[in-house]
């Protein structure tokens, strides 16, 4: 699947299920950046993403609350 596909789909079932819209800009923030982060790494399929291409690495890991 592509990731521009993947990305809509999840904000779509966010939408459906209620989120806060604060959260849904958070989402759209957050998976905007690591959209154009895959796409300069040539990944656009949701299946070729892998840890090994960095974007946790660069950007501090997941963080726990």
């Amino acid at each position: 699947m592509l990731l521009k596909f993947a990305y809509q789909d999840f904000l779509d079932d966010r939408k459906f299920k209620n989120t806060t819209k604060t959260n849904i800009k958070n989402y759209e923030m957050i998976l905007k950046k690591f959209i154009d982060y895959a796409i300069k790494n040539q990944v656009v399929n949701v299946e070729d993403i892998t840890y090994s291409h960095g974007f946790l690495k660069l950007h501090g890991g997941m963080r726990s609350h």
